[in-house]
C-alpha cells in the first residue's frame, strides 16, 4: 500500500501503517467487511480495502473522511488535471468570491493569498467539484494547501503563528493557484488511478449517529484521547476554508470533537455518570479540586466513549470482534490509565477480553513545546474484544 509523504497526510494521532497491517492481518483477515467509527485519515480502511475488504468509516473531521475517500478510491489523474485546466480558466475570467465565514480569517492569510483563496472557493463551488472523483482530488490537494500558505508555523501539528513563522513568513505572499498545482501533481503520481474499492464513509459522530449504521462482523479503530490533540484547533484553517464545499457546519461540529477542551464541557453529562467516573478513576476527586477545567474535560471524555462503546457493542454482531487502540493519558500532571477505564466500559457493555498486546511508540513527531503542551503517549495497548453469540 502507498504511503502519503508527511505532507501529503499531515494528520495528528494518526495509526501506523505497520500496526493497522497487523491488526487487519491478524483479527480480521477473512472479514466481509469492516467499520473503524473513528477512522480519521483512514489507516485501518485503506489497509483492509488493499486485501479485499469492503470498508465502513465514521468521522466527525470532514478533512479526514475526505483524505481517507482519496486513499481508499483513488482517481482519475487525466480527468483531474483536466478539470483543474477548467479551474484555471475559470479563475482568470471570474471575479467573483465566496468569502470565508471567519472572524479571524485575516491573522492568518494575507490580503492577496485570502482573496485568491476566496475567489477559488467560489470558482470550486460552481462547479460542484466535491460530486466526482475527480474533484475530490482537487478539493483535497485545494484543503492540503490552506496551511501551506498561511501565516502559521509550518512545523507543527497545531497552527499557530510563532516568532519562527513571523520572521520568516510575514509579508509574502503565498500563490494557492501555484501550490495547488505542485499538489495536485503528487497525488496524481501516488493515487491517481481508480482503485475499484468502495469507501462507505459516513461524517458523523459515533456518539450520538445521525446515520442509520449496517451491523458488522469486525470492528477496529483507535478513538481520540484525552486533550491530546484538539482535532477542530488541529484543523481549523482548513475546515473553516471547507465549509460551504463540503455538506458540515464549523459551528455544529467545533465543541462535538471527542476529548476537546472548548465550551461547557459538563453539559449534559448526568450527576450518576460523574460518580461513576470517579469510581473509574478515584484521582478524578481530587483533580475536581485542584485543576476543574481539567477534571471537567476528562469527565467529558469518560461520557462521551461511554456512548460511543454502547453503540460500537449495538452494531458489532453477535460473535463479532472489537479491537480497540488506545493508551494512557497525562492531564494536569495526572497520568490516566485511559486504556484500561475503555476497556473496563467495554466489558460493562458485554463484551468479553480475548487478547491483549501492547505496542510501543519508538518514533513519534515532537512539536515545539510550548504553553499547553500535554505530554506524550509512549505505549498503546491492543485489546481485541468478541460479543458473545
Amino acid at each position: 500500500m502507498t504511503k502519503l509523504p508527511t505532507y501529503l497526510d499531515r494528520y495528528p494521532a494518526k495509526m501506523v501503517s505497520r500496526l493497522a497491517s497487523r491488526l487487519v492481518s491478524e483479527y480480521a483477515d477473512n472479514a466481509p467487511s469492516i467499520l473503524d467509527p473513528f477512522c480519521g485519515s483512514g489507516a485501518i480502511l485503506a489497509e483492509a480495502a488493499s486485501r479485499g475488504i469492503a470498508v465502513h468509516g465514521i468521522d466527525l473531521n470532514p478533512y479526514g473522511i475526505l483524505l481517507s475517500k482519496i486513499k481508499i478510491e483513488g482517481f482519475n489523474s487525466v480527468e483531474a488535471k483536466a478539470l483543474w485546466l477548467e479551474i484555471e480558466r475559470n479563475m482568470a475570467r471570474s471575479n467573483q468570491t465566496l468569502p470565508m465565514n471567519w472572524e479571524r480569517k485575516n491573522y492568518w492569510f494575507t490580503s492577496a493569498t485570502l482573496h485568491k483563496f476566496e475567489k477559488l472557493r467560489s470558482v470550486l463551488y460552481d462547479l460542484r467539484v466535491w460530486k466526482s472523483q475527480a474533484g475530490r482530488a482537487i478539493l483535497l490537494a485545494f484543503a492540503l494547501s490552506i496551511r501551506r500558505c498561511s501565516r502559521a508555523d509550518q512545523r507543527s501539528p497545531k497552527p499557530y503563528i510563532s516568532k519562527t513563522a513571523r520572521r520568516k513568513r510575514a509579508g509574502r505572499h503565498f500563490d494557492p493557484m501555484v501550490e495547488i498545482g505542485l499538489l495536485l501533481d503528487k497525488l496524481c503520481s501516488l493515487y491517481g488511478r481508480k482503485t475499484g474499492r468502495k469507501a462507505n464513509l459516513h461524517c458523523d459522530n459515533i456518539t450520538d449517529l445521525r446515520t442509520s449504521i449496517a451491523r458488522h462482523s469486525h470492528i477496529i479503530t483507535s478513538p481520540p484521547y484525552i486533550n491530546a490533540q484538539d482535532y477542530f484547533r488541529n484543523f481549523k484553517l482548513e475546515l473553516y476554508m471547507l465549509e460551504g464545499l463540503l455538506n458540515f457546519s464549523v459551528a455544529d461540529i467545533k465543541k462535538k470533537f471527542i476529548g476537546t477542551d472548548r465550551g461547557n464541557v459538563l453539559v449534559g453529562i448526568p450527576d450518576e455518570v460523574l460518580e461513576r467516573n470517579k469510581k473509574l478513576f478515584p484521582k478524578l476527586a481530587l483533580m475536581r479540586q485542584a485543576s476543574p477545567r481539567s477534571a471537567a474535560v476528562v469527565d467529558r471524555y469518560f461520557w462521551d466513549m461511554s456512548k460511543a462503546i454502547q453503540n460500537i457493542t449495538d452494531i458489532l454482531n453477535p460473535g463479532g470482534t472489537f479491537v480497540l487502540v488506545c493508551g494512557d493519558n497525562l492531564v494536569a500532571g495526572q497520568r490516566i490509565p485511559t486504556w484500561r477505564i475503555l476497556n473496563s466500559m467495554t466489558e460493562q457493555s458485554g463484551l468479553t477480553l480475548h487478547d491483549q498486546f501492547g505496542d510501543k511508540i519508538e518514533c513519534r513527531l515532537i512539536p515545539p513545546q510550548r504553553k499547553g503542551h500535554k505530554g506524550l503517549i509512549k505505549q498503546e495497548v491492543v485489546s481485541v474484544f468478541v460479543k458473545p453469540k
